[in-house]
């Protein structure tokens, strides 16, 4: 299946939780949509791609969303939104303990996958998605 990796790009980045999230999706035999998110920032310009458009259009052509909510990020509830909207399956991955927002608590057909550390990231999103 197809999986979008939703994760914050700008601010409460974490690079490493990102490629270990996008390690899991692959290992899992998946195919990650989204590897923009394990790269560079993009920059700005002219020649700069319409990321609006780019997430927006790889959010409503995939399976499954898998979202890192673990910090607050205005692009990653966006893209939250579009999959819920284009009925794709959602799993949301949070740090155990961390209060997300009451739209993300009340949203319904969520898989919500909490985590300690980086074992139980992986155990958890590697049986969410085993499921797909």
């Amino acid at each position: 299946m197809k999986v979008y990796l939703s994760v914050p790009l700008v601010q409460n980045r974490s690079k490493d939780r990102a490629v270990l999230m996008a390690r899991t999706i692959e290992e899992t035999g998946h195919i990650l949509t989204s590897p923009w998110v394990l790269g560079a920032l993009e920059g700005h310009g002219a020649s700069v791609v319409n990321v609006f458009q780019r997430d927006k259009n790889g959010v409503e052509n995939c399976d499954i969303l898998v979202a890192d909510v673990s910090q607050p990020s205005i692009g990653v509830g966006m893209e939250i939104m579009a999959a819920y909207c284009a009925g794709r399956r959602i799993i949301l991955v949070q740090r155990r303990g961390v209060v997300t927002s009451g739209m993300l608590r009340h949203m319904d057909g969520k898989q919500t996958v909490e985590f300690d550390d980086e074992r139980s990231l992986v155990t958890g999103l590697r049986d969410a998605l085993q499921k797909a």
